[in-house]
């Protein structure tokens, strides 16, 4: 049985995938028309240093998402073990500026977990970072397990249960918007991804 694994978004590479998609693309329009001549002298080093923006945003997304993957790895060798049961999902609409300065939308959901430690009678409730994936779509179950970082206050969830497609029905009561919003977004991600590759492969050949 497959189980989808589910990262916090600040631990996701998707962006950096995706600039280095488009850097792919760039980069070998500007050598083909190298090759071609039909591109040559400063309009080719404007082309040039221009692909470097996405490179660098790349570069800088990829190891901030690649350092918080290291600190849950340490959490896991090193930190505190407990139990957790998913208590109630949260979500929140997160201001961005689009192209011509136009805000958008992204929603983030959070997952509220009660924390329950050997020793203590009553445990309590934390929440954790905001994921992009609306995580309570594919939940099978809402145990998890947890673990501390080092300084006691970061928790890290792990062996969250989900399942490759939507489960209906789910652990939580959800709201199909969330659905159909992650798959439209989804759906454009893999449209952006396929018509950049097409242009690559055009090239080349």
């Amino acid at each position: 049985m497959f189980h989808r694994r589910i990262l916090p978004a600040e631990e996701e590479l998707r962006d950096m995938f995706l600039l280095l998609a488009f850097a792919a693309v760039w980069y070998g329009a500007l050598f083909h028309g190298l090759g071609s001549g039909a591109t040559s002298g400063a309009n080719a080093a404007v082309f040039l240093l221009s692909g470097a923006l996405p490179l660098y945003v790349a570069y800088i997304k990829g190891r901030a998402a690649l350092r918080c993957r290291k600190k849950r790895r340490e959490a896991i060798a090193k930190g505190r073990r407990c139990r957790g049961i998913i208590r109630r999902i949260e979500s929140e609409r997160v201001p961005f500026r689009g192209r011509h300065g136009h805000v958008y939308y992204r929603k983030r959901y959070y997952l509220v977990i009660e924390k329950i430690e050997e020793g203590f009678q009553c445990g309590t409730e934390i929440k954790t970072g905001a994921y992009r994936v609306p995580v309570h779509l594919y939940l099978k179950s809402p145990e998890v397990q947890l673990y501390s970082g080092p300084s006691g206050w970061n928790w890290y969830v792990e062996g969250l249960q989900c399942g490759m497609f939507r489960q209906n029905p789910g652990v939580f009561k959800t709201d199909d918007a969330d659905g159909d919003t992650y798959v439209g977004d989804a759906l454009f991600q893999i449209l952006f991804i396929a018509i950049l590759l097409l242009t690559l492969l055009r090239i080349v050949l």
